[in-house]
Order: C-alpha cells, then sequence, then structure tokens
C-alpha cells in the first residue's frame, strides 16, 4: 500500500516542536546520542509517527484528509522507538484525540522551556548559533533593510498567534544578538551581511518545498538547531529563537511589502 511521504522540513518542524524529547507522557527522554569522538557524528535516534495513518489501512486513518495533511507536522509526533511501537499496537488507548493532546501538551511545555530560558542567552550560545553562517560560501554587501512595525510584518505574512509571540521573546535578546554580531564583525568583515545570507538561503529553500507562514519560521529555526553542534538545550533552542526573530525585525526574513497591485 502506497504511504503519503513526509517531506523531510515537516519532519524537521515537528522535531523542532518536540524539543528533541519523547512527547509521550511521563516519558521525554532525549532523543539524540552525542557523539563521544570527533569523528563521530551526532545521532539522532528519535523516530516520527504519524497520527493518523499515511495510508489506508493504517493505524488511526482519517480518508477525509489529503496527502498534505497527511504529511504535515501537524500530524506527525516524535516518539521514542517503544513508544512509537506502542502507539501503532495499542489502539484503543492511543486514539487521534488522546495523540492530538499529548502533543499540544509537550510543545506547550518545550515553548515555555525554552521561554523560561531566554535570559540565560549568552555570546557562547549565539557563537554556536552563528557559526551557521560558515557552512555557506555566501558573499554580500548588501545593506540591512530599514525595519518595519513587528504587527504588520507578522500580519503580511500570516503569521500565528503562537509564532508572534515567540519572535517578541525573542527580540528579548535583539540587544544582545546585535551586540554580538558587531563584535564578530571586528573581526571578521561583513559577517552580518553572510549571516543573514545563509539564512535567507534557508529561508527560500523552506519556500521552494512549500513552506509558508508559521512552518517556514519554525523551519529556519530547526535548521539553524541542527547545525548548532551535537548538544541541544533550552538555552541553545532560545539562542536559536532569538538570532531568527532579530533577523525577522531587521526583514532580513520574509516579506516586509505587500506585493504590487
Amino acid at each position: 500500500m502506497a504511504r503519503d511521504p513526509v517531506k523531510a522540513a515537516q519532519a524537521k518542524i515537528v522535531i523542532q516542536r518536540s524539543g528533541d524529547r519523547c512527547a509521550y507522557p511521563d516519558c521525554g527522554i532525549e532523543l539524540s546520542i552525542d557523539a563521544q569522538v570527533a569523528e563521530d557524528e551526532h545521532k539522532a535516534v528519535g523516530k516520527v509517527a504519524h497520527i493518523c495513518a499515511a495510508s489506508k489501512g493504517g493505524p488511526r486513518y482519517d480518508e477525509c484528509m489529503t496527502t498534505t495533511e497527511r504529511g504535515s507536522a501537524d500530524n506527525l509526533i516524535y516518539l521514542c522507538g517503544p513508544h512509537h511501537d506502542v502507539i501503532d499496537t495499542q489502539l484503543h488507548y492511543h486514539t487521534i484525540d488522546f495523540l492530538r493532546n499529548l502533543k499540544a501538551r509537550h510543545e506547550r511545555t518545550v515553548a515555555r522551556a525554552m521561554s523560561h530560558a531566554m535570559g540565560k542567552v549568552g555570546f557562547d550560545h549565539l557563537e554556536l548559533v552563528c557559526q551557521f553562517v560558515g557552512m555557506g560560501d555566501e558573499r554580500t554587501d548588501d545593506a540591512i533593510v530599514i525595519p518595519i512595525d513587528i504587527k504588520e510584518k507578522i500580519e503580511l505574512n500570516s503569521l500565528g498567534s503562537v509564532t508572534e509571540e515567540r519572535i517578541r521573546i525573542g527580540l528579548a535578546k535583539s540587544d544582545e544578538v546585535e551586540d554580538f554580531i558587531a563584535a564578530i564583525g571586528k573581526m571578521r568583515p561583513n559577517f552580518g551581511n553572510r549571516l543573514a545570507a545563509r539564512f535567507k538561503k534557508e529561508y527560500y529553500g523552506g519556500f521552494a518545498d512549500g513552506l509558508s507562514g508559521d512552518e517556514l519560521f519554525e523551519y529556519i529555526c530547526a535548521v539553524a538547531l541542527e547545525n548548532a553542534g551535537p548538544v541541544e538545550t533550552d538555552t541553545l533552542r532560545a539562542a536559536t529563537l532569538a538570532t531568527v526573530a532579530y533577523l525577522f525585525q531587521l526583514c532580513e526574513l520574509f516579506e516586509h511589502e505587500s506585493p504590487a497591485a
């Protein structure tokens, strides 16, 4: 039986929302194993599971859903191996409503933890996030765009209330991000523009993959975090959010003017 595919971008989004931890109640185990020697790589061991099955006859299959809906992060949940298996075998207990509710509770908990960790963000965390710039060879001397009102830009890009709140939380550290970029810029000329160009590349990549609005914002955060080193913490997630929110404010990411009529 053919399965509706899960795009890599959607998988990144659900892992980002789950904080790299199993979403099952009273589990919360970290789903990555850090490399012990330089020659090895960081290993993600979690499994992305469907709430409503990807193919007809699968657990909790909903024939009314579209292919896009089945593969969306909203229909996915990140779990450890045992809990991934159990939700697809004990079906009377693991209903659609049960899984959607536990997913929502877990993702709210992750979001709160990241918000509380924002106060701990320092230059060392920002350095890990901004090493992202070293992954590309983009060079640009483009001037920074003058910012527009944040609320106006949020509405222009159809961002929801959750993303709006995350942006505002991230902007609490905008001065620190600006100071960090300025400090690095003294040693690495054009660092700020190169950083923005690297993030723009991921923005347009996600857009080309069919993402928009809230999903696109989360995707950018997920890719940046993925490349910020092998150890993911709430503080590092907060630093990632602060950096993306800063670039959003500067109009380096997302549309900042309506298309010409």
